[in-house]
């Protein structure tokens, strides 16, 4: 072969050598590069939301990503059946980055509502067992219909829940059912509270009843008992001034005055010890007979016969005692006033024949009651 010839083929083998370096650099660089980098950022901003639970917290955020990240993907696989020079990654690259800010959107607003959500939960289940604390004793022990008393018992297992959900951080359940336990609890609690307010209507009576008995014993250094409803308490005076508080126990609907015999409740005014039992004249360990119907009780109960307010064949009832066989925890009684055994035994010594007693609503006003902690040193000596 000449040499010529030789030269020429190499010159042709380096010059395709070179055209097809540059064909296939042409090539790639005609080929549009996939939309890895955007698609993973967006998956990955995906993955931390749902991390932070965004499907709970912020949910239309989350769904506004995962829609726009499908989005993505379904145009990717689109553009990947077209001759691979015609694909065009533009859109798929606009999907994946609405999807990675949405996600991110997502994220920063999970964590923000999160705190919040937290924050009133924590709020709120301390709110409600505080109101439950200073209220449901009270609450607890009023004549209220059976379906009131049940709203407020749905109130306190869903705060009860909603502490749970606390603890397991499921922030968004736990205001749910700490929502629902606040129109329980709330609820019912006015219901009560009207009720209250309506009663203390009395408390200026009330009060000069009270004063009107210690002023006595006072002044005649005698013993004087006063009773008060709220809170539930049998106090015993000795010339004006308090010797004994004891806890004390009324009929099942003590709310108010008696009014008729058989209401279950306790009277409210200003009566006398006209006996006093032991011994086999008495089933309750031992008991003070008081003076009720009085007089004041007489004429208000005819006067609620003269205005329909009792039925024509109502009567007054009578046998109010202070009785003993008491501390069982709530009221019961048929209208009388319960003390412990070992209370009364302490009253029975002191009182005589003739002992005024005075019952009353309560010493203090609504405001103070709630606002004040009750002594816990009941039956101590003053």
């Amino acid at each position: 072969m000449k040499r010529g010839s030789l030269t020429n083929i190499i010159v042709y083998a380096i010059v395709g050598i070179v055209l097809t370096i540059i064909g296939v650099l042409v090539f790639r660089a005609l080929v549009p590069e996939p939309p890895l980098p955007e698609v993973e950022q967006a998956r990955a901003a995906i993955a931390r939301a749902r991390d932070l639970q965004s499907e709970i917290y912020s949910p239309k955020l989350f769904r506004e990503a995962k829609n726009n990240y499908d989005s993505a993907m379904a145009v990717w696989r689109s553009e990947n059946d077209r001759f691979i020079l015609a694909r065009d990654y533009e859109r798929v690259i606009q999907f994946a980055e609405i999807a990675q800010k949405k996600a991110e959107d997502a994220s920063r607003n999970t964590i923000s509502r999160s705190k919040s959500l937290k924050s009133n939960l924590e709020s709120e289940i301390t709110r409600l067992n505080h109101e439950m604390a200073t209220f449901e004793k009270i609450f607890l022990s009023m004549p209220l219909p059976q379906d009131v008393k049940k709203k407020h018992a749905r109130g306190k297992l869903l705060i009860k829940e909603a502490g749970i959900d606390f603890k397991k951080e499921r922030y968004v359940d736990g205001n749910v059912k700490i929502t629902e336990a606040n129109e329980y609890i709330s609820g019912t609690y006015n219901l009560a509270r009207k009720n209250l307010e309506e009663y203390f209507k009395h408390y200026d009576n009330w009060q000069d009843w009270a004063d009107e008995t210690i002023t006595e014993s006072k002044r005649s250094g005698s013993y004087a008992i006063l009773v008060e409803k709220i809170p539930a308490q049998l106090h015993l005076y000795q010339g004006g001034k308090k010797k004994y508080t004891f806890e004390a126990e009324f009929g099942s609907n003590w709310l108010g005055d008696k009014k008729s015999r058989g209401d279950m409740a306790t009277p409210e005014g200003k009566y006398t010890v006209t006996k006093k039992l032991s011994g086999g004249s008495t089933k309750y360990h031992k008991a003070l007979l008081i003076n009720y119907p009085n007089k004041i009780d007489v004429q208000e109960f005819n006067e609620r016969i003269r205005n329909g307010q009792l039925p024509a064949d109502a009567s007054i009832g009578d046998l109010i005692e202070i009785h003993g066989e008491g501390g069982k925890g709530g009221n019961w009684t048929q209208g009388c006033v319960a003390l412990k055994n070992s209370d009364m035994d302490m009253l029975f010594k002191y009182v005589s024949k003739g002992t005024p007693v005075t019952i009353i609503g309560s010493t203090l006003t609504l405001e103070e009651f709630f606002s004040s902690r009750e002594n816990s040193d009941h039956g101590r000596a003053e």
